[in-house]
């Protein structure tokens, strides 16, 4: 969680602690209006402290509210920024962290950590803190023994919570893994679809998700069963015992109390049972909360950020940093260059642990050639690629593309160096203009018509009506594969 997230946990939990002590200051006006009558004064502490109480709460809401969904646009960010600027896109990381898990991480996963961190932690500190505050004021300014007896029982709630929450955190990661996983087979089956189809593999798939469905569900009824439980554990034992006994020292302290105390100690017990009403969150927030927090966490320590992305902005589409390595992109100047290499490889090896995939490779391509790689599936084609692009670190050898050697740069610089255009795709749906922005927010039409002419797609896109603005469809499903 950012700073600015740590502040705001304390501000929700300040502004619910002012709103309980507002009430107790319009419970202790009510109070005095019963044994002394109906003043100017304490009339309008008993009024205004209730419309402060209200304000307060209301305060506590919107503001956890619009800072719980900053913080989640700002983890959605890290996210995407952390995937996009790994150092290398290996195998591993693709398993362990596949789309589906990510994409789940990025929405259900950052709600529910911000719900938790900034709506529910800091208001359930405050609930905690908030019937030792009364307390210890009907202990001092009413009957001690009323107060500091209840006192005592109350450190058993949130002993009680942390109890619950150990004894249920493997039903919470449970569910979590759960829901994780059908998201993941789900998003699979959507990706492929036509491929399943083709396959016939329909049938095969249905009975799959089926399955994850119906894990889900079990899991999920498991964490509802022990929600219920603790409901009922904390209401039906806890909030009982604490009404009772409080209703028998007042009782038994009768004689010693004026009837404004009694009304007094009375009302309170509605701030007395603060922690208790953050017991229903428990399994809602609390644990899916946490569960979420723990997997975010193990994704960001898996997925450090470069050295070069932790510097600049955590948005999603950031401008163009001054990491970006200069290269001439102009084919009229090709003809001048030829003598230079656009790629050059020396020595180079590369080992997944299974076996040499490139064995000392060494590879020159003049500036401006135009150069096919074949061979069979596995010989090291798409390892090749994967080094010139930057996905894959390079382990041996000196790798240059436009006279600058890999090594000495970062995945993002080297990233700059070039363009790729995979087999597969993926367009967004809007406009021509919506998906070049994505590379350049701040691109005119003019640095837009500059990369379609590079594209050598410029020429079409000029006889289509709308131009820059022409829509792509779903899936890019309304130009042609090469377009």
């Amino acid at each position: 969680m950012s700073t600015r997230a740590g502040l705001d946990t304390r501000v929700v939990g300040g502004l619910r602690l002012a709103s309980a002590t507002a009430t107790l200051a319009a419970i202790v006006g009510i109070g005095h209006i019963f044994d002394h009558g109906p003043s100017p004064l304490s009339v309008t502490v008993a009024v205004g402290c209730s419309v402060v109480a209200g304000l307060l709460a209301f305060g506590e809401l919107a503001y956890g509210g619009r800072a719980a969904r900053a913080e989640e646009r700002r983890i959605r960010s890290e996210i995407l920024e952390r995937q996009y600027s790994a150092a290398s896109d290996t195998r591993q990381l693709r398993e362990q962290y596949p789309p589906g898990r990510v994409m789940q991480m990025m929405t259900g996963g950052a709600e529910r950590v911000t719900d938790f961190r900034l709506v529910y932690l800091g208001s359930t500190i405050a609930a905690m803190v908030i019937p030792v505050v009364v307390l210890v004021y009907i202990g001092i300014f009413i009957d001690p023994l009323v107060g500091f007896v209840v006192l005592a029982l109350v450190p058993v709630i949130p002993l009680a919570v942390g109890g619950f929450m150990r004894a249920f955190r493997k039903t919470s990661a449970n569910s979590r893994k759960q829901r994780g996983d059908l998201t993941v087979r789900y998003l699979d089956a959507i990706r492929n679809l036509v491929t399943i189809r083709l396959l016939g593999a329909g049938e095969r798939i249905t009975d799959e998700l089926r399955v994850a469905g119906e894990k889900n569900r079990g899991a999920i009824m498991k964490l509802l069963a022990g929600n219920q439980l603790v409901i009922i554990v904390m209401d039906g034992i806890f909030s009982l015992v604490l009404i009772c006994v409080t209703i028998w020292l007042t009782a038994s302290r009768g004689n010693h109390l004026s009837e404004g105390d009694v009304v007094v100690i009375a009302l309170s017990m509605v701030l007395l049972l603060e922690p208790l009403q953050q017991v229903a969150g428990f399994f809602y927030i609390g644990m899916g909360g946490i569960a979420s927090q723990k997997e975010i966490r193990g994704f960001y320590e898996q997925v450090p950020l470069t050295a070069s992305s932790a510097t600049t902005s955590t948005s999603a589409v950031a401008e163009p940093t001054s990491t970006h390595i200069g290269i001439n992109n102009d084919p009229s100047t090709f003809a001048a260059t030829t003598d230079q290499a656009a790629i050059r490889l020396s020595d180079v090896s590369l080992d997944y642990g299974r076996g040499l995939v490139l064995n000392r490779l060494d590879l020159t391509v003049p500036a401006g050639d135009r150069v096919a790689i074949t061979g069979a599936s596995g010989e090291g084609k798409s390892t090749l690629i994967g080094l010139l692009r930057g996905s894959i670190p390079p382990q041996g050898g000196t790798l240059k593309v436009g006279g600058h050697d890999l090594s000495e740069l970062t995945a993002e610089q080297v990233r700059t160096l070039s363009a790729s255009v995979s087999q597969s795709t993926w367009m967004f749906t809007g406009t021509i203009a919506d998906n070049l922005c994505l590379a350049c927010a701040n691109a005119t039409d003019e640095d837009m018509w500059r990369a379609l002419r590079l594209a050598h797609v410029a020429d079409e896109v000029e006889r289509m009506p709308l131009g820059l603005t022409s829509h792509l469809g779903e899936g890019a499903g309304l130009i042609s594969g090469g377009q």
